[in-house]
């Protein structure tokens, strides 16, 4: 687990000591390394390769790489070259292969923090939160740093002092400008540039399901997407919430659990599952990606899972969704904010929401939603929530030139 520092104490004997060993370690790395190459007629290869490259993205493992690979390739049409440098040795960027692209695996959690301490570029794009706060801290040759979300949610959830110290934010919607600009006020930090950029994901997925074959089907199927906590639609009504699900319904069911349900509730998931074998209505998705259920599926089912708003937008179909109150953390950038966090305002607006009274009639609002989904409100939401629906990648390539056009002739 990262060491957590906040900015109003001073380092600690700790990590002084961890940034020691990193250092040494850093440092002998490389002599091996010169050793290994000369030995082998390769040369030594290090970070002065990135010399010549104005735009350097940092991504701590392969998640993300469906985040930068848009605006990689918006740059790329530009014959605008750039660096991509991962802490994950299956990190997809690391294969990428173009003349404007050159990518590196710079190792884990302090060795990562050392390498992009000596970071020598114009712009520097990261999904990392808190710069200067945790492990990563800004390089003096580094002019501009930019945060790019990873979430089209909103700031609530982030840890403290996410943003404080970034030049810029990518801001996939008007929320996380608002949230930021309000943070900003009531700590007394100067407004950073907050860009009208959008979801540069969205513009992957799209594409991805522009190319998925979806099977024919006989009838409806609804997808049921919760998340893993506590107060999770299978942690409050465990196999009851199928059973009444499964009553006088005209549609099969996906089960999608969240994989850390697996790890914090094996006894809950092995009894659901037991159920499912019975069942041939119902069938559990544990694939990696959950892009072919929700392709194939009509409605998703779910509670504070982040996904449907992937799947309202993305796919266009209305969520059904359990009443859930959020309860603000300590620690957390929502701590410090008074007003309702987006999600809970608009997440009505999906399709519908239920609560624990409305379980025994649970399959004759599903089959309701399914004949009367909500298509024209889905559509003004995502319209209102997210800018650049479908060409955030190209957005952030310009903004980004925009940025080293303006360094430049600060520099100059």
């Amino acid at each position: 687990m990262l060491l957590y520092i906040d900015p109003a104490s001073t380092s600690t004997l700790l990590y002084i000591v961890i940034a020691i060993i990193a250092t040494i370690a850093f440092t002998l790395r490389g002599f091996i390394y010169k050793i290994k190459n000369l030995m082998t007629g390769k040369g030594f290869i290090d970070n002065k390769e990135l010399k010549k490259t104005d735009i350097i993205f940092y991504s701590e493992g392969k998640q993300y790489w469906p985040i930068f690979l848009p605006v990689i390739k918006a740059l790329e049409k530009r014959n605008v070259a750039c660096a991509y440098l991962s802490s994950d040795k299956e990190d997809p960027g690391l294969q990428y292969q173009s003349e404007f692209y050159d990518s590196k695996f710079i190792g884990k959690l302090t060795i990562t923090a050392i390498y992009l301490n000596k970071l020598k570029a114009k712009f520097v794009g990261m999904t990392t939160p808190q710069l200067d706060v945790m492990m990563i801290k800004r390089s003096k040759n580094v002019t501009h740093y930019a945060h790019i979300v990873h979430a089209p949610i909103d700031i609530f959830t982030y840890r403290k002092f996410a943003f404080d110290y970034f030049d810029s934010v990518f801001c996939s919607g008007s929320h996380q400008i608002e949230g930021i600009r309000k943070l900003e006020e009531k700590r007394g930090t100067p407004k950073k540039l907050l860009l009208e950029t959008g979801f540069t994901y969205y513009d992957f997925a799209l594409e991805e399901i522009k190319n998925m074959r979806i099977p024919d089907k006989n009838k409806p199927v609804v997808l049921v997407a919760p998340t893993w906590k506590e107060y999770s639609i299978i942690n409050r009504f465990g196999i009851v919430f199928f059973e009444k699900l499964l009553m006088n319904s005209e549609y099969d069911i996906i089960l999608r659990p969240h994989p850390q349900t697996y790890i914090s509730f094996p006894k809950l998931i092995k009894e659901i599952e037991d159920f499912a074998k019975n069942e041939p209505r119902i069938s559990i998705d544990r694939n990696p990606s959950g892009s072919r259920s929700m392709a194939i599926s009509d409605l998703m089912i779910s509670d504070l899972s982040g996904v449907f708003w992937d799947y309202s937008f993305l796919y266009s179909k209305p969520v059904l969704l359990l009443k859930t109150e959020f309860d603000t953390i300590e620690g957390f950038e929502g701590s410090e904010l008074n007003y309702q966090m987006w999600e809970m305002k608009e997440r009505r607006r999906l399709g519908r929401e239920f609560t624990e009274n409305d379980l025994e009639n649970i399959s004759s609002i599903v089959n309701e939603l399914l004949k009367n989904p909500p298509l024209v409100e889905l559509e003004e939401l995502k319209n209102q929530s997210v800018y650049n629906f479908g060409n955030a990648g190209e957005t952030a390539a310009k903004q980004i030139l925009e940025i080293i056009n303006k360094t430049t002739c600060l520099v100059m």
